[in-house]
C-alpha cells in the first residue's frame, strides 16, 4: 500500500515484528501547528505543539476528558474494495488512558485527506504525547458491500437463539 508524507517529519508506518497483525500509526505534531481539541462541554479549543518540559521533544498537552484529533502527517492510499482499521495500541489505553472516541476507527478506501488519530484522554490527569509516539495500530482489511433491500417481514430465527439482547447466555 501507499503512503503518502504530508510532512516531512512524518514517519511511514511499519509492522513491529514479523507476527505482527496490524502496523504501529505515530503522532506528528509540529510547532506552528493547530489541533483541534473538544472539551466535555463540546467547546472546540485550540492545542498548540511545544516543546514540553528539557526534553526537547515536541509534544502536547491533553486535558482529562478532552477529545483531540492528533496528526499522523500521512494520507493512505487504501486499495479500493479495502478498508483501514485503527485501534489504540493497548499500552497507550493501560498506561495512559488514551482511547480512541469512536473505539475502532474506519478509514475507507475513498478517503485521501490527512489521516487523524482521534483520541479521548479518560484519565483524570494530564497527558502528554510526543511527536513520533506510537498511538495506534492500523490493518487493512477487504470489504465486501452488499446490496440493502426493503424486506416486508421480520427475519425468521435461523438457529435455536430464544432472541433479544443476551440471548445466547451472560
Amino acid at each position: 500500500m501507499k503512503v503518502f508524507k504530508i510532512r516531512d517529519t512524518a514517519e511511514i508506518p511499519s509492522y513491529a515484528t514479523q507476527g505482527s497483525a496490524c502496523f504501529d500509526v505515530k503522532a506528528c505534531l509540529e510547532i506552528g501547528s493547530t489541533l483541534k481539541c473538544y472539551t466535555p462541554f463540546n467547546k472546540q479549543v485550540p492545542i498548540y505543539p511545544k516543546i514540553i518540559g528539557g526534553s526537547g521533544q515536541i509534544g502536547i498537552t491533553v486535558p482529562p476528558a478532552a477529545r483531540v484529533l492528533i496528526p499522523t502527517g500521512l494520507i493512505f492510499d487504501i486499495p479500493k474494495d479495502h478498508m483501514m482499521e485503527m485501534f489504540i495500541r493497548s499500552s497507550v489505553a493501560t498506561k495512559k488512558g488514551l482511547v480512541l472516541v469512536n473505539s475502532v476507527g474506519i478509514i475507507d478506501s475513498d478517503y485521501v485527506d490527512e489521516t487523524h488519530i482521534i483520541v479521548h484522554n479518560m484519565s483524570d490527569t494530564i497527558v502528554i504525547v510526543s511527536h513520533g509516539d506510537r498511538l495506534a495500530q492500523c490493518k487493512i482489511s477487504k470489504v465486501q458491500q452488499e446490496e440493502l433491500t426493503e424486506r416486508k417481514t421480520a427475519p425468521k430465527t435461523k438457529t435455536d437463539r430464544k432472541g433479544g439482547i443476551g440471548s445466547t447466555g451472560v
